[in-house]
This record gives C-alpha cells, sequence and structure tokens, in this order.
C-alpha cells in the first residue's frame, strides 16, 4: 500500500483492534473482581448462617466480637461489590465505545480502499480506450495506405 492515507487508515484500525483487545480485557478482569467478590460474599454469609445455628456453651463475648468483625466484613464487600460493578459499568461503556471506533475504522478503510480501487479501474478503462482508438486509427490508416497488417 503505497498510499499514504491508506497506510494511515490501516494503522488506525490495527489501533482500534488493539484498543478493542484492551477493553475486552479490562471487561473481563472487572468481571472476574466481581465474581470473586461475591463469592467470598457467599462464604462470609455462609459462614454467619452457620454461627447462627450454634447451641450449647460457647463464649458469647467473643462470638458477638466475631459475629460484629464478618458483619463489618460484610459491608466492606457490599461497598466493594458496589464499585466493581461500577467498574464493570465503565468498562462495558468503554468496549461498546471501542467496538464503535474500532468499526468506523474499518469501515473508513474499506471505503478508502473502494475509492481506490474505483480510481484504478477508470485509469484501466481510459488506457483501453486510448489503446482501442490508436489502433482504430493505425488500422484506418493502414487500409487508406493499402498496407495490410501482418
Amino acid at each position: 500500500m503505497s498510499d499514504p492515507d491508506l497506510g494511515a487508515l490501516t494503522a488506525l484500525r490495527r489501533l482500534r483492534h488493539v484498543e478493542t483487545d484492551a477493553a475486552r480485557r479490562d471487561i473481563g478482569d472487572a468481571l472476574a473482581r466481581e465474581t470473586a467478590l461475591a463469592e467470598r460474599d457467599g462464604a462470609v454469609r455462609r459462614e454467619l448462617d452457620a454461627a447462627r445455628q450454634l447451641t450449647g456453651d460457647f463464649d458469647r463475648e467473643a462470638f458477638i466480637a466475631w459475629f460484629r468483625q464478618k458483619l463489618t466484613e460484610r459491608a466492606q464487600l457490599a461497598d466493594a461489590t458496589r464499585e466493581a460493578e461500577a467498574n464493570t459499568a465503565a468498562a462495558r461503556t468503554t468496549l461498546a465505545r471501542r467496538r464503535v471506533a474500532e468499526t468506523a475504522a474499518e469501515e473508513a478503510l474499506a471505503t478508502a480502499i473502494t475509492a481506490r480501487e474505483a480510481v484504478v479501474a477508470r485509469r484501466e478503462q481510459v488506457m483501453l480506450e486510448d489503446v482501442s482508438r490508436a489502433l482504430k486509427r493505425a488500422s484506418v490508416r493502414n487500409q487508406k495506405s493499402g498496407d495490410v497488417p501482418d
């Protein structure tokens, strides 16, 4: 591709593709973080549910301190989960924008290639018409002069 515009558009398309791939990785990371937080919250919830079922003799003050600590941990997990959900939403938006930008770059490149091919086809057609006219003129001259081509 010697055409600088096509080279620039090709580079832009590649860049947009790289950005889209990075956005896909970012959303994967964000979803993995959400999943990890949800799993941790589920584990803490199950611990709390199991602790509520305890019976018998145990240190009530130690249990209350542990229970408060787990409730605090669940509250922190809830905050982290909300933040992770917001990050995931932002990553989704970024990915959507990157996809649009990549598609636009691909379309611009395809349009430029089509336009270039049309210009080349027109040039070839003009050359063929010029050759055809030159051959007709030569044929008419040969007929007038009585020369017969070999």
